[in-house]
């Protein structure tokens, strides 16, 4: 059982004066519903029943008010339970269930206060929402009708039958809503354009140029009406005339954009991409045409571009213009840039994708592409201050801070390439592509640090995601070999990198170098031989077989190969004097 606050009896007349308005209607705007009858008649059985009923329906209206359905409903039941002929508690039943999708119950609830007071809109009101659940629209269509005789005052009563009986497919009547409306008002531009749609789907194309005409008689110098009805002859293949009102319109609005824009596709239509195109510059030339429909328009020839040279050109020259008129905007930038990277201008695109990142920050996309342009042309010095950038505004996106490692790498910061890639590391989720592309340069960074327990780990967790990654199998085992460290691992990395990719001088080098470092000096000699043998010359090979020479006896032969070496363009003290003293220093 409910328990209701104790009410003064000052309250509990002021409520007998309030419970004749029901609560605030949700249904199209926050309106009262006049009940004058909402207390008189309740069947009260005495002043406790009357109390009850009043105090609950009040907390009713509040729960509701503040989104508590349930609670509401509950309430409202009780109310009815108390005077189940109470048609303000119905209509609060009905409004209720609707909006908890129970529509069986709303739509009985909204049937007994609707046909209780054919004269409260808002009964009749909750009764349509109801039909319209069902897409009963048959029976909504009628109780419209009631509204419009009962209150014949009521333009939108008028424009909601005519819609009800489009949905029926019952043109003429909605039709002749339109023209009862148009009696009462004029002509105006809604109502010629509703009743325009109508004459579509009945295919009076007779009767539509009439409205378009009418419309146009009405307001001679409303540039747009001669564009509507322009547009209407070039979809019914009336070109010549579509010209002509297009002329028109230029003739009253010569800076109207829409009309070049419309001209540009009506040239285009007709197969005159000049013309099509001069129109469109112009369109794209006016200030007044917004960034977003520019954009849109640019995107299109975009995405033509990269397979049609002319889309390509004119689709350039119109994302340029569109930096001329808009240049703070990132969109504009970013669509010039798109355009200058087809034609692989990557250093011109880099500056313009800056400039689009910096004006819309919060655009991932953009900061992203502008680092791999600048890693891909090694502009290290921009990436390192761009991808700290993107790791301050994108903090949990990984890929910053794995280009803040690159660019580190290169520019020698080893320790601060190593931090971004460990904290990167943390961000990556469900791409095994990626953090095998951090753990590979975690390793080369690491091993530059001499951390050389962290930089084995590194590269054995990238083996753990692609156990015949020629990069890591490679360079693994070559730092391994020059540490003369693990160098049965070393050399079954090594030997799985040849297997994979035979005849690459650079792990045949590496092999032989392992081998060499194993001593294993014969089978060190024909790997290096052959490495050495494969042009371009290789100072850093050729030197290493010279070694390998030497220490197999053949001391001249070793001398020759470093000699080469030197020709080659190796340099330092050790090499010229291993020549010079025809001996190996190790």
């Amino acid at each position: 059982m409910f328990k209701t606050k104790p009410y003064s009896l000052f309250l509990l007349l002021t409520l007998s004066l309030l419970l004749g308005v029901a609560c605030k209607s949700k249904k199209n705007a926050t309106t009262a519903v006049s009940d004058p009858q909402a207390i008189k008649g309740v069947n009260t059985n005495g002043s406790l029943s009357f109390v009850r009923f009043a105090g609950m329906y009040v907390d009713g209206c509040a729960q509701r008010m503040k989104g508590n359905l349930n609670e509401a409903l509950q309430l409202f039941n009780e109310c009815d339970k108390i005077d189940p002929n109470s048609l303000p508690v119905k209509y609060e039943l009905g409004t209720i269930y609707k909006l908890l999708g129970a529509n069986d119950k709303a739509l009985e609830n909204a049937k007994t206060c609707a046909s209780g007071d054919i004269k409260n809109e808002w009964y009749q009101l909750l009764l349509i929402d109801c039909y319209h659940g069902f897409k009963q629209f048959n029976q909504s269509v009628k109780v419209y009708e009631t509204l419009v005789k009962n209150f014949p005052s009521r333009t939108d009563f008028k424009e909601d039958l005519a819609i009800e009986y489009a949905l029926l497919g019952q043109y003429d009547k909605a039709l002749k809503q339109y023209e009862a409306l148009e009696k009462q008002f004029g002509i105006n531009e809604q109502l010629s354009l509703n009743k325009i749609k109508l004459l579509k789907e009945q295919k009076r194309a007779g009767d539509i140029e009439k409205e378009y005409k009418r419309l146009i008689e009405a307001n001679p110098n409303e540039a747009q009406y001669y564009g509507y009805l322009a547009e209407y002859y070039q979809e019914v293949g009336r070109q010549q005339e579509a010209k002509a009102m297009f002329d028109k319109v230029l003739s009253i609005d010569p800076n109207n954009t829409t009309i070049h824009l419309a001209l540009s596709n009506y040239y285009r239509e007709n197969k005159d991409d000049q013309k099509a195109f001069e129109e469109m510059k112009l369109a794209f030339l006016n200030p007044d045409l917004d960034i977003d429909t520019k954009y849109k328009i640019g995107l299109s020839f975009y995405e033509y571009a990269r397979d049609n040279d002319m889309y390509q050109q004119q689709g350039k020259e119109l994302s340029k213009l569109l930096v001329q008129v808009h240049p703070s905007t990132g969109e504009a930038n970013s669509l010039y840039a798109n355009f200058l990277l087809n034609e692989r201008n990557v250093k011109e695109a880099i500056f313009y994708y800056s400039k689009a990142a910096h004006l819309d920050k919060n655009s991932y996309n953009l900061w992203e592409q502008l680092l791999y342009l600048e890693s891909e042309v090694n502009q290290f010095d921009s990436l390192e201050k761009h991808s700290a950038e993107a790791m301050d505004l994108f903090p949990s996106q990984p890929i910053p801070y794995f280009f803040n490692g690159v660019a580190a790498y290169q520019l020698k910061a080893y320790k601060k390439s190593a931090q971004s890639l460990t904290d990167g590391l943390e961000f990556i989720v469900n791409n095994k592509v990626l953090m095998l592309d951090f753990y590979k340069l975690l390793g080369d960074v690491q091993h530059q640090l001499n951390a050389f327990d962290k930089s084995d780990k590194a590269y054995e967790d990238a083996l753990k995601i692609d156990s015949d990654n020629l990069y890591v199998l490679n360079n693994y085992s070559y730092y391994l070999s020059i540490r003369k460290e693990k160098l049965e691992r070393a050399e079954k990395l090594s030997r799985r990198a040849n297997e994979l990719k035979p005849n690459n001088r650079n792990y045949m080098d590496t092999y032989g170098w392992i081998l060499y470092q194993m001593a294993r000096y014969t089978e060190a000699a024909d790997w290096l031989g052959r490495a050495a043998m494969t042009n371009p010359p290789s100072a850093v090979i050729i030197e290493h077989y010279g070694d390998v020479l030497f220490k197999l006896g053949k001391i001249e032969e070793a001398v020759v190969q470093w000699q080469k070496a030197k020709a080659a363009g190796a340099t330092g003290d050790v090499l010229a004097k291993k020549i010079k003293d025809k001996k190996l220093y190790e």
